[in-house]
């Protein structure tokens, strides 16, 4: 990373990836930033955020490999980037578009969930072909990897955890 570049950390659900002839890849990843309205007490979401997130690490890269897996199996996956934040500029047809861009130092798949038919608490159902309901067939993590816990909401975007209050930044 360069000096004084600006580092970014966020959760993230994974678009798509492009693959370049070079090796490399990117990965696109979406984050819907929200609020809760004060007076209705609804969650009101802001414009969807897309980053272009460049895998850097062998940690980084080796996510990739695994989401693509999940991506392959129809899979919503989500994910924690970190790293430097770039703005890139390209060109099509004569029009320049902006994006943002990640140097991704860390590239973590924290959930892989079924995007339709999923039961109440976000996973298939055993006969959908998961052993106990679990995306992750109950595969341990790589050494020195980080647990994390089997089941998670199937909308943590929908509940009150009250920190936020409404105020926007």
């Amino acid at each position: 990373m360069m000096a004084n570049e600006p580092i970014i950390e966020f959760k993230g659900h994974v678009g798509r990836i492009v693959d370049f002839r070079n090796g490399g890849c990117m990965v696109s990843v979406s984050v819907t930033p929200s609020y809760k309205d004060k007076n209705s007490g609804d969650w009101v979401d802001k414009e969807t955020l897309w980053f272009d997130v460049r895998p850097l690490s062998n940690d980084a890269k080796d996510a990739v490999d695994q989401i693509r897996q999940y991506k392959q199996r129809d899979l919503s996956v989500r994910v924690l980037v970190s790293g430097g934040l770039s703005k890139g500029v390209s060109e099509k047809d004569g029009v320049k578009y902006e994006h943002l861009e990640v140097g991704a130092r860390t590239l973590a798949v924290l959930s892989a969930k079924p995007k339709r038919g999923a039961t109440a608490n976000g996973t298939l159902p055993p006969q959908q072909g998961f052993s106990n309901g679990n995306p992750f067939g109950g595969a341990q993590p790589a050494q020195g990897g980080q647990q994390y816990p089997p089941q998670q909401p199937a909308d943590p975007w929908g509940q009150d955890t009250g920190w936020d209050d409404g105020t926007a930044f």
